[in-house]
């Protein structure tokens, strides 16, 4: 009787045998693409595990100032104290002393803010978590470059201590070696050995004295540092926090760009504040483009094709033509706003709530400051109102 093996070794050295290997190659390229597309499949239904349980407490929380109705309850506040009651009625609770003032209160919306943001990153999985820290980093080195700004006004060290948020690597001995410097330069060496000194430094160095471009540069080097750790993020889930980076950074650019035309800055001036790395649609020779426009006009035809073009193009013409930025800054505000919204429901089983709810998160923080401080200065309701940035269309 012809065995197994004879059959096989007959066929592998017949007129067979090629057509054999062929089919087991075919097999075999088929199981490793099964198993590639299982392995896919699998590491999907784990993105999905890991981000259930953030993603739903965030849609819980909410962002309730940033809707129409928290915004109405809070503008309905009779004082300050009144304020921060509604605050903590709608998810938003600070400790307050009773010597509260406008300039405490913004202290602590930024204090609340920073300790939201930490909160959050406590229960964002590993996988995007960085980009969450580089933002919250971010935050810390706006309150240094405070503190330097604060030094080159003139600022006594009891008032930029009082003034200042101990946030991150801005550590409440740092700030107050950095608050009773003597200089700039050496508020700035006090603070080198944290993760933002090296930027700080650099963007100091850059400004040639200049406070406003300062302080710019600074938010600049944040913003790079912020979509390089987007950038960073493992492939599988990258694609949102990748465009949610990218549009701050196209948000800031256009920002400058706007400032500098409504105010007759010069081109190589304004320049200096761009961002060149990490945009998400202004990128390239459609940034150049923009760049080189020489009023407002133009530069919302330069910008044409892009998400940003419809929300600037939409003020109107007579706040475009007196170079009003506040309206162009808010249109962009609530295009970014938008985007984030979209994001989340386009990525709801990913990162997109949580990206989402930290957009939301800082509308939340400056709408919350606008109030108080239009609250604590008596200004009309309706003055207040203009500014804030308002979601029409909760998710």
């Amino acid at each position: 009787m012809t065995t197994l093996e004879e059959i096989a070794d007959a066929v592998l050295s017949g007129a067979d045998g090629t057509t054999l290997l062929v089919t087991g190659l075919v097999i075999a390229t088929m199981m490793a693409v099964l198993i590639a597309l299982s392995a896919g499949y699998f590491r999907t239904i784990l993105n999905v595990a890991l981000f259930a349980r953030p993603d739903a407490r965030v849609r819980a929380i909410g962002n309730p100032l940033i809707s129409r109705e928290g915004v109405k309850e809070a503008l309905e506040a009779g004082d300050l104290h009144d304020l921060f009651e509604r605050f903590a009625a709608l998810g938003h609770r600070m400790p307050i002393g009773t010597g509260l003032d406008g300039r405490e209160a913004e202290r602590l919306i930024r204090m609340h803010h920073y300790e939201a943001v930490m909160y959050l990153i406590e229960s964002v999985p590993d996988g995007v978590r960085h980009f969450f820290t580089a933002y919250a980093g971010m935050l810390g080195a706006g309150e240094a470059a405070g503190i330097v700004a604060a030094k080159a006004r003139g600022l006594s060290p009891a008032a930029i201590e009082e003034r200042t948020v101990p946030i991150g690597a801005l550590t409440p001995e740092r700030l107050r070696k950095a608050a009773h410097a003597g200089s700039e330069e050496e508020a700035i060496r006090r603070m080198e050995k944290a993760r933002f000194g090296p930027s700080l430094a650099r963007a100091h160095a850059g400004a040639g004295g200049d406070t406003a471009s300062f302080l710019a540069f600074s938010l600049a080097a944040a913003l790079g540092d912020m979509g390089t750790a987007a950038r960073g993020v493992d492939v599988s889930l990258s694609p949102p926090v990748v465009e949610i980076a990218g549009r701050m950074v196209d948000a800031a650019n256009l920002r400058a760009l706007i400032r500098a035309r409504a105010f007759g800055t010069g081109r190589e001036a304004a320049a200096r504040h761009l961002i060149r790395e990490g945009g998400f649609e202004l990128t390239g020779e459609r940034l150049l483009r923009a760049e080189r426009t020489g009023n407002l006009p133009d530069l919302i035809a330069a910008v044409e094709g892009t998400r940003y073009q419809q929300y600037l193009a939409a003020v109107p013409g007579a706040a475009v033509q007196d170079r009003d930025a506040a309206a162009l800054e808010s249109a962009l505000d609530r295009c970014i706003l938008d985007s984030a919204r979209e994001i989340a429901s386009q990525y709801h089983l990913e990162s997109g709530p949580l990206l989402r709810h930290l957009v939301a998160l800082d509308y939340e923080a400056r709408n919350m400051r606008a109030i108080a401080v239009g609250v604590a200065a008596g200004v009309p309701v309706e003055e207040i109102e203009r500014i804030l940035i308002v979601e029409e269309t909760e998710i």
